[in-house]
């Protein structure tokens, strides 16, 4: 399972995904400057780090309002959700496009040609992912990452 819950006052997300802790942080709330700790409260980037390599940047995760977009860059690959009008939001991982399904109440599922691959959970400030195949672990808490950072969004400019 995949949890990916928002410390506000922390600022930061915590993620569990399976048996291991992760963190995301806005870009730029380590600078020593004042001005850029302020902005980093009303960041839509966030870097993360997994708890074994607590100094190494993992993924770096960022909603883009405008168009309603989750980017997720691992390294040199960058991988974006895609919204369409009043249909389903497509991701491309891999050469495989996944559908993601998001319904009123906030639940969702993530279906690969046609078959469910995982199920998910929006709350308040946060994102649960259940039921997914291992080798999509990573790019799935990345998204999670991405959906509590668009949640938080929605929070700052409604």
């Amino acid at each position: 399972m995949i949890e990916a819950t928002a410390r506000v006052l922390k600022n930061v997300i915590d993620l569990e995904v399976g048996s291991e802790r992760w963190v995301a942080r806005p870009t730029g709330s380590e600078e020593p400057a004042i001005g850029r700790r302020l902005a980093a409260l009303f960041a839509t980037e966030y870097r993360t780090y997994r708890d074994g390599e607590p100094g190494v940047v993992h993924s770096v995760v960022s909603y883009h309002a405008k168009s309603d977009e989750i980017h997720i860059r691992l390294g040199d690959t960058l991988v974006r959700t895609v919204g369409t009008v009043f249909g389903p939001l497509r991701l491309d991982y891999g050469g495989v496009t996944f559908t993601i399904n998001e319904r009123l109440t906030g639940r969702f599922s993530i279906v690969k040609r046609g078959t469910p691959v995982a199920q998910g959970q929006l709350g308040f400030r946060s994102c649960i992912i259940r039921d997914y195949p291992a080798d999509l672990e990573v790019i799935f808490a990345d998204l999670a990452v991405g959906y509590v950072i668009r949640t938080l969004t929605w929070e700052m400019f409604r």
